[in-house]
């Protein structure tokens, strides 16, 4: 997919203000104190651990570091759907200071688990509090990226066929062959597919409906991008499937170069709020480091940023959405999210559920 850089304009005017100058003081004449503080102002490294698809423009990480002394390396983990296992697996000695990408569907195993530090204020961005989980009080919620199916436009405009509205749309004759979604067992994408079918047909009906989506020649990837950017026809890969699992928020990677359409939609029902957290991890070499940089996150240029860079809708609705972003990927409506805790109770009894379908 092509990737859209925010110009460093919209965050540096407080960065260049606070810039230190060079000191004239030959460093013989230094007392210890005077080298010592100069020392504790260098840069540090805080090691942000994510779930392999967040990022930020250099440009806009050099602000950061301009602004507060300490540098930033986003260190790219795997989905978040197998990003809470590494974590609980290397608690004891943490691959880094703070994490971005985990979501509803792990966070409370993670913070169970003792790999977040709850002793860290993070007040996160405007609006935040209703989307924080009583049981894991060390995560701050930073974007939400809906999942939803997306479907490419000029297949069905060639075809004649009308698009799908829906879930029950999937299961239909028409529609046979055409969809590719993700593995519940090893995508948070798959994953919400299936929270959203848990959801919207319920404990005693989504078994079912996999049954039927599956038998209707639904063909199931380990991952988002094997899905999306392999075997979708919209996609870099150019594949053989029109219909995919992937976000609301797709279809603004597909707008022409005039910005006046897109490539791709999605269908209207069944998608599910995916709301990304972030946190600082226990053990973290640079606390102060990592309590900076996501309370900085959470302000509203950075959370526009965020939004352009990772096509997400920041947290903060008064945050500017990127142009075009309202237009062809709005927030959609989508159904209830499943209770937390309800998740960490039933999740793996869901997936055995589907997965022995496969």
């Amino acid at each position: 997919m092509k990737t859209r850089k925010l110009s460093l304009g919209l965050v540096t005017a407080c960065a260049l203000a606070l810039s230190a100058c060079s000191s004239s003081v030959p460093a013989a004449d230094k007392t210890p104190d005077a080298m010592e503080k100069e020392t504790q102002k260098a840069p540090q490294t805080v090691k942000v651990v994510t779930n392999g698809s967040f990022s930020l423009p250099d440009d806009v990480l050099a602000a950061f570091t301009k602004e507060s002394g300490f540098t930033v390396e986003l260190v790219n983990g795997e989905e978040s759907g197998t990003l809470d296992s590494k974590l609980i697996l290397t608690k004891n000695n943490p691959v880094g200071d703070a994490v971005i990408g985990l979501t509803a569907n792990n966070i409370i195993d993670v913070a169970n688990a003792g790999v977040l530090d709850d002793s860290v204020k993070l007040d996160g961005p405007k609006g935040a509090d209703k989307y924080k989980i009583a049981q894991a009080s060390g995560a701050m919620p930073l974007d939400r990226s809906d999942a939803c199916f997306n479907y490419d436009i000029a297949y069905f405009e060639d075809k004649g066929l009308t698009p799908p509205a829906g879930l029950e749309d999937l299961v239909k004759p028409e529609y046979q062959n055409l969809t590719v979604i993700e593995d519940p067992s090893k995508s948070d994408t798959g994953f919400a597919l299936l929270a959203a079918t848990i959801s919207h047909f319920g404990e005693d009906g989504y078994v079912d409906y996999w049954k039927q989506l599956l038998a209707n020649g639904t063909k199931v990837d380990a991952g988002w991008k094997d899905a999306y950017q392999v075997d979708f026809t919209a996609g870099e890969g150019k594949g053989a499937y029109p219909i995919v699992m992937s976000y609301a928020s797709s279809p603004f990677w597909t707008i022409n170069e005039a910005g006046d359409a897109s490539s791709t939609a999605n269908v209207a029902g069944g998608c599910y709020p995916v709301v990304e957290y972030a946190g600082v991890l226990k053990g973290a070499k640079n606390v102060e480091g990592a309590q900076k940089f996501l309370q900085w996150l959470s302000t509203p240029k950075i959370q526009t940023v965020i939004a352009e860079e990772n096509v997400t809708y920041p947290i903060d609705e008064s945050a500017q959405l990127p142009k075009g972003m309202a237009e062809f990927a709005p927030r959609p409506d989508a159904v209830a999210s499943l209770d937390p805790q309800k998740i960490v109770d039933s999740k793996e009894e869901w997936i055995t559920a589907v997965t022995e379908l496969f």
